[in-house]
């Protein structure tokens, strides 16, 4: 099969933090991480919103694409600490270009949330030695066409009884050729077990043939750029072409929408001037009326090949 990179972006804010009734009083930090199956080759980049420059770990860090929270110290019961820390989960994906929709909708993405705690002004020094104490794992539905919209309060085991409340946003944001190299699950040894391998990608289609089908055969040289392929193999090509639009401006609808519902819901919240939805549907009109031009003009006015 042939494959296609499809990038996914997830927004996380941690808002509060409530102590329930944790027994300890020190310090505690939460950590986030964004869990993909190892089954799928990918690429995970974490990043902190709004921030540009280096941090300390005692700050909102980025850490082995984790993210730490500022460190809070706990000292009452009831207490509530404010955090207000958003970050971004960018992970690119090699899916199957036959099946890409399939593909995302059975990737199992999790948002695994960790507590730490210390309570040795000590080992403030070296935080990420700092013990976890509690995790939880959250699953997220991911669903391409609609994306993801939740708010959830993530209450911690009953030894360290706390919540916190989370926000996740995730949206399907690219389709298009693999332009960098992915990690693969490297065949299990006689033992069962399996590694990842790095290296060239290898396809047994080449892209050609993912585009305009199987039916597709190469040009020889002799041929040049007078090649025209077959009007089944153009068909293809455009059908292949069309599914991939439908699916980003599917995505780029059910953002827009969800943004208007919190518009209209939260008129306080800032404006921000969106393209109408007529806009989005002018847009994929035009998308599809171009490749149908190009390809009716390719097959009327193209080259005849050389004899």
């Amino acid at each position: 099969m042939s494959e296609v990179q499809g990038t996914v972006e997830f927004s996380v804010e941690l808002h509060k933090f409530h102590n329930v009734d944790l027994f300890q009083r020190g310090y505690y930090q939460i950590r986030a991480g964004l869990k993909i199956p190892s089954r799928i080759p990918h690429r995970l980049f974490a990043t902190i919103a709004g921030q540009t420059g280096d941090s300390s770990l005692c700050s909102t860090c980025v850490h082995e694409n984790n993210v730490y929270s500022r460190i809070f110290q706990i000292l009452y019961r009831n207490e509530e600490i404010i955090l207000n820390e958003t970050m971004n989960f960018r992970v690119h994906l090699l899916l199957d270009g036959e099946k890409v929709e399939d593909a995302l909708n059975e990737a199992d993405f999790q948002l695994k949330l960790d507590l730490h705690f210390t309570d040795s002004d000590q080992q403030l020094r070296d935080v990420p030695a700092i013990p976890m104490i509690s995790s939880r794992t959250l699953c997220l539905h991911f669903h391409p066409r609609r994306g993801l919209h939740h708010h959830v309060p993530v209450m911690f085991d009953y030894f360290h009884l706390s919540v916190v409340s989370v926000t996740v946003h995730a949206s399907l944001v690219a389709l298009h050729q693999p332009l960098i190299s992915f990690a693969r699950p490297g065949k299990g040894s006689w033992l069962g077990k399996g590694s990842l391998e790095a290296g060239p990608d290898q396809s047994s289609m080449s892209l050609e043939n993912l585009v305009f089908g199987a039916g597709y055969c190469k040009p020889t040289s002799s041929e040049g750029s007078f090649y025209v392929p077959s009007e089944n193999c153009m068909q293809h090509a455009y059908k292949w072409h069309k599914d991939l639009c439908l699916l980003l401006l599917s995505a780029q609808r059910g953002l827009h929408s969800y943004y208007t519902l919190i518009m209209n819901e939260i008129p306080d919240l800032p404006q921000l001037k969106l393209a109408s939805a007529s806009q989005t549907e002018y847009k994929q009109e035009n998308c599809f009326m171009d490749l149908g031009y190009r390809y009716r003009k390719q097959r009327i006015c193209g080259s005849p090949r050389p004899s």
